[in-house]
């Protein structure tokens, strides 16, 4: 169960990082040209829906993780290896941030006042969003685990 779970949050990732990118191309053409649609709205609720799946399955992986189960038996010995930390204290602390990000981008360009205000809104939030998800990924590990 815990490598299908590592495996489907692991394409996930990929999936994040698309919308993501859709999202910012969307978000600074329509910031120039002062549009706002359907299309840049959709785009931001992907990107946040696909971080809210990520979250969920970062949670279960957390509990079912046999890395986070030995780390938390001596939490002073894992915080002195690098990798261990990451997962324990780093890695889901900053996705779990660039979710909040993800969703206060969402609620502030759906309620600004007009075009260029909500794209702005989206630049500034999303990005930082993706921001603390390009530093949070574990760029070290396989990027592409199927098994």
């Amino acid at each position: 169960m815990y490598d299908l779970l590592l495996s489907i949050h692991n394409i996930a990732r990929w999936l994040v990082l698309l919308a993501a990118v859709y999202l910012f191309y969307r978000s600074l053409s329509g910031f120039r040209l002062g549009s706002y649609g359907p299309a840049d709205r959709r785009a931001g609720q992907i990107y946040t829906g696909l971080m809210d799946v990520q979250l969920l399955l970062g949670i279960l992986l957390l509990v079912l993780s046999p890395l986070v189960q030995s780390a938390l038996g001596n939490v002073s010995a894992a915080m002195q290896n690098s990798q261990t930390r990451f997962f324990i204290a780093e890695h889901w602390v900053l996705m779990l941030a660039a979710v909040i990000l993800a969703h206060v981008g969402s609620a502030r360009a759906r309620k600004a006042a007009d075009a260029r205000l909500k794209q702005r809104q989206a630049l500034i939030w999303y990005g930082l969003s993706l921001a603390l998800v390009l530093l949070a990924i574990p760029w070290w590990r396989p990027l592409l685990r199927l098994g």
